[in-house]
């Protein structure tokens, strides 16, 4: 397998200034890197920039990707992290989950890092378009209290079967776009997350989750008002609702995000995700069972329509489609049942052989449904 890498930083809240963008471009001699973006793409070699002080230095997300297991994503959070140092060390994992927090200030840097081998991730090309578009909005998420992120971290690196859950946020049930996307990056399973979700408290509306403003700004002075007006107007917009947010929360007696205790061991949420697939695929049988049945009947009721439309599937050349007609032919032996069902399903694949004799890969089709187009 040849190695792939991808390595991505981008500045969000404002762009590089001239110090920092040297720096930037110190890193690599190869990269793209603008004051707003920097990426690159390996084939041979490896990037041996310095990510974290990248962050400290005036990006505000990184994601790097390789096809050797690795899928790392850091945020930059200038207000540090939306729960206490206590709360989040049930989220915390050594090298996978990590804050490295600034030596000075609030801030720091949310790093997620599965330790994986290579093979455990598909080795399918993934859509990075998608997934750096998101990172800004899981990042605005974090920094407005959105536990949800932590959690599903937790996810993604834990392999400790015997290791309790963390606290459960509320909305697992009910993601939006970029979490959704995460998922995808870190390849979670789907009745894995149902089993996680069962324990998740339902997400009050947005109004419910935001810290009244009007109260916050009734207990300001009107030198602290003025000083954050004055800096919103010198273009510190992102720093000042950054530095509010996280006032407010520490004002609030409510908790960052809903969450409900953590009482499950990663095996015992595994056995649960186990159940539920058994009960999805199941459901999944079924519905298909009826869906067939419905098409049988259809095609009881007009088996030169399903002939007809097996052959317009055919002249489309696509081996997809010479799969779907050899399905439709088959379909149609059955929904006519005994010897006439299979006569009429072999004459009709006999003709379309016929027809078209050098489409071996729509024979082939045929005959891996049982039909004798010969």
């Amino acid at each position: 397998m040849s190695v792939y890498q991808y390595v991505y930083f981008a500045a969000v809240d404002k762009p590089l200034d001239d110090k920092q963008l040297e720096y930037m471009r110190r890193q690599s001699t190869r990269a793209e890197v603008t004051r707003w973006q920097f990426q690159n793409e390996y084939h041979f070699g490896d990037f041996h920039g310095n990510s974290l002080e990248m962050m400290r230095r005036g990006y505000d997300v990184h994601l790097h990707y390789a096809n050797y297991g690795v899928r790392k994503l850091l945020f930059r959070l200038p207000m540090g992290l939306p729960l206490s140092a206590k709360q989040f060390k049930a989220y915390a994992m050594e090298y996978s989950i990590e804050w490295k927090k600034d030596k000075r200030g609030k801030g720091g840097v949310l790093s997620i890092q599965p330790e994986c081998d290579a093979g455990f991730y598909s080795e399918g090309y993934f859509s990075f378009e998608r997934m750096v578009a998101c990172l800004p909005k899981i990042r605005e998420g974090l920094m407005t209290g959105d536990t949800r992120v932590l959690y599903l971290g937790w996810l993604a690196c834990n392999w400790d079967e015997e290791s309790l859950e963390p606290p459960v946020p509320a909305g697992l049930g009910k993601l939006p776009p970029e979490l959704a996307e995460l998922i995808d990056f870190y390849e979670l399973d789907s009745d894995l997350l149902a089993a996680a979700n069962e324990q998740s408290p339902q997400l009050p509306g947005q109004a419910a989750r935001e810290p009244d403003v009007d109260d916050w700004l009734a207990n300001q002075s009107p030198e602290t008002l003025r000083v954050l007006m004055r800096r919103v107007l010198r273009d510190d917009a992102v720093a000042v609702r950054a530095e509010v947010l996280a006032a407010m929360r520490n004002q609030s007696s409510q908790p960052t995000w809903p969450v409900s205790a953590g009482s499950r061991t990663l095996e015992a949420l595994r056995e649960q995700a186990n159940i539920k697939a058994d009960q999805r695929k199941k459901r999944e049988i079924a519905s298909e069972k009826r869906k067939r049945e419905k098409r049988l009947a259809k095609i009881r009721s007009d088996p030169d329509s399903a002939i007809s439309g097996a052959e317009k599937l055919i002249q489309s050349r696509s081996t997809e489609n010479y799969a779907k007609a050899a399905k439709m032919l088959a379909e149609l032996r059955d929904a006519v049942g005994g010897d006439k069902g299979s006569r009429m399903a072999d004459q009709a694949a006999g003709k379309i052989a016929k027809k078209y004799p050098t489409l071996s890969y729509a024979k082939r089709a045929f005959k891996e449904q049982g039909l004798n187009y010969r």
